[in-house]
């Protein structure tokens, strides 16, 4: 358990780790690619530390020196893995994967910790099937699953848009293999639009193209083909909200260098949620920097595009005057743990009222309280996002605080770093 200091003020400058998000797309794709390509600035975390351990077990080559990372493309030629793939607690990886292992001719069965298996994924399957394979469930609806591969045929499916976005990228990604042109018509509304945005734009940056109509329907032409590139992760968006939000509830500024202004990425947006409720902030291309000020107010807003950045948010409205109203959130009761839940639980112990629904958050903000055990409920985001309110609050503990290995191992370094004192209790 990590107890966490406050300071009085904050004046910061930092560049964080790559950008997840970006990096499993771009080694996903790499590893389709008809030749060899390089990654920079690849992050060391256990998710993307999982990818990388999948793909060499599906016969992808690659060679990690520190950050950067070297990958010898298979042209969509894979390999079918000796043993079961384990993503661990990605679930961006048991989704991602699970298209994968659709190019693989021969049986693949994929699974993860305990949480993962409680993720549905049927939906994926019934694409799968629509597309040509035998795609089946060992859990009823959920993970594990196993993929007989044997050629993607190809066609059109419907999918719905609003269990997660996660299941069309891994239909994107995988598209040009098939034998026919791929249509993804989606049956209901998508949620994390601008994820699906992201894979769209990584695709085209190895050389393929998506047609499409809004987020109503995708369409993939067969026979097109990764081609190889040499490419730099940007600073990851969502670690940036930790630190955006410590600008945010203190005197001062934190300024995040080498990140991506123009990234499809939904959190990229999170400053303009600071700046609604009063804070400042100034960019360039490269960087951005937050200023906060006295007196912030709560805002009513849909995070459906952004949910990694919600339990951040959280804390800035927890400080803030007014009520904060959180909507179109209720796939978060499906990550590393309920986080609508949980995010209003660990609020309630530092004294600020909440009123949990089905899909939304509402805040009542005040003046919070320290002097309690955070529980992080094995889930890095709600760890690194009341570290955080510790910065402002005297006594307050994080349980568990290696949970943040998931994305980032590097958080509580970069806490030092800003000059924040952590004592383990």
């Amino acid at each position: 358990m990590i107890e966490i200091t406050p300071v009085k003020s904050l004046n910061a400058e930092l560049t964080l780790p790559g950008n997840k998000y970006v990096a499993n797309r771009v080694l996903m794709l790499a590893a389709l690619a008809n030749g060899t390509s390089v990654i920079r600035n690849v992050p060391n975390n256990d998710d993307i530390n999982h990818m990388i351990v999948a793909l060499k077990a599906f016969g992808v080559e690659i060679e990690k020196n520190q950050n950067n990372v070297t990958v010898k493309g298979t042209n969509g030629k894979v390999n079918v893995p000796e043993n079961e793939i384990n993503v661990g607690e990605s679930g961006t990886l048991m989704r991602f994967i699970t298209g994968f292992a659709a190019l693989a001719n021969g049986s693949v069965t994929i699974t993860g910790s305990k949480k993962i298996q409680e993720r549905p994924i049927i939906d994926l399957l019934s694409s799968l099937q629509d597309l040509g394979l035998d795609a089946e469930s060992d859990n009823d609806r959920f993970p594990p699953v196993t993929i007989q591969g044997k050629g993607l045929v190809g066609g059109s499916t419907k999918i719905k848009g609003d269990v997660s976005s996660q299941f069309i990228s891994s239909l994107l990604m995988i598209a040009p293999f098939a034998e026919k042109d791929v249509e993804i018509v989606l049956t209901t509304e998508m949620l994390s639009k601008k994820y699906v945005d992201l894979t769209i734009k990584c695709m085209e940056q190895f050389g393929v193209t998506v047609e499409r109509e809004g987020y109503d329907k995708f369409a993939v032409k067969s026979g097109q083909r990764y081609k190889t590139i040499e490419f730099a992760i940007p600073g990851d968006w969502s670690s940036a909200s930790y630190f955006f939000t410590a600008a945010a509830i203190l005197p001062g500024s934190v300024r995040i260098n080498d990140l991506d202004i123009g990234s499809k990425q939904g959190e990229s947006k999170f400053a303009d949620l600071l700046v609604k409720m009063g804070c400042m902030y100034r960019r360039n291309s490269k960087w951005m920097q937050v200023i906060g000020m006295p007196n912030l107010t709560g805002i009513e807003i849909g995070m459906s595009d952004m949910p990694d950045v919600v339990p951040s948010l959280a804390i800035v409205a927890a400080f803030s005057q007014g009520v904060t109203k959180i909507t179109n959130i209720g796939h978060l009761r499906l990550k590393e743990s309920d986080r609508i839940s949980a995010v209003s639980n660990e609020l309630n112990k530092i004294r600020i009222k909440t009123v949990e629904e089905k899909d939304s958050l509402t805040i009542f903000g005040g003046e919070p309280k320290g002097n309690v055990e955070i529980d992080t409920y094995n889930d890095h985001r709600i760890a690194k996002s009341f570290a955080i309110a510790g910065l402002k609050i005297e006594g307050i503990k994080i349980k568990n605080p290696e949970c943040v290995n998931k994305s980032f191992p590097g958080f509580w370094d970069k806490q030092r770093e800003i000059g924040v004192e952590l004592r383990n209790v």
